[in-house]
C-alpha cells in the first residue's frame, strides 16, 4: 500500500480514503480492497496498534467516521457497541472499531480520524 497526496479518486483496483492521524495530519491513501480498515491503518503505520488482531478486545483501532458515513457502513454489532461505549473517547454515532469495517470498494471517499489512544 502506498501513501499518496491529492484528490480522493480510485481505480477499479484500489480504494481512496482520507485519514487524519492523532497529530492532526491528513493522509490520502489509495489501497487495494480486502481485509479490514484496521489492517490498512496498521500497515500504513498510522498509529493503529491493533494489539488484539481484530478480536474487539483492545480498542487500539478506534476511529471516528467522517460526516455522512454513519449510514453507509453496516452498523456496529452489539459486542462492538459495548466495547465502544466503555471507551473514554467514545463519540455516539461516529465511533467505530476499524477492525470491524471490511475494506471494500464501496468505502472510496471515506474519511476517518484515528481516535486518541485508549
Amino acid at each position: 500500500m502506498n501513501e499518496s497526496h491529492g484528490e480522493l479518486t480510485s481505480t477499479a483496483m484500489d480504494v481512496a480514503l482520507l485519514v487524519t492521524d492523532r497529530d492532526g495530519r491528513e493522509h490520502s491513501l489509495r489501497c487495494p480492497p480486502g481485509g479490514t480498515l484496521m489492517e490498512v491503518l496498521r500497515d500504513e503505520d498510522l498509529g493503529v496498534a491493533a494489539i488484539c488482531g481484530g478480536m474487539m478486545s483492545c480498542a487500539t483501532c478506534h476511529v471516528y467516521l467522517g460526516d455522512g458515513w454513519q449510514g453507509l457502513i453496516a452498523p456496529p454489532s452489539e459486542d462492538e457497541e459495548a466495547m465502544l461505549r466503555a471507551l473514554e473517547h467514545h463519540r455516539e454515532g461516529r465511533s467505530r472499531l476499524s477492525c470491524q469495517i471490511p475494506f471494500m470498494e464501496s468505502l472510496t471517499g471515506l474519511n476517518v480520524t484515528i481516535a486518541p489512544e485508549p
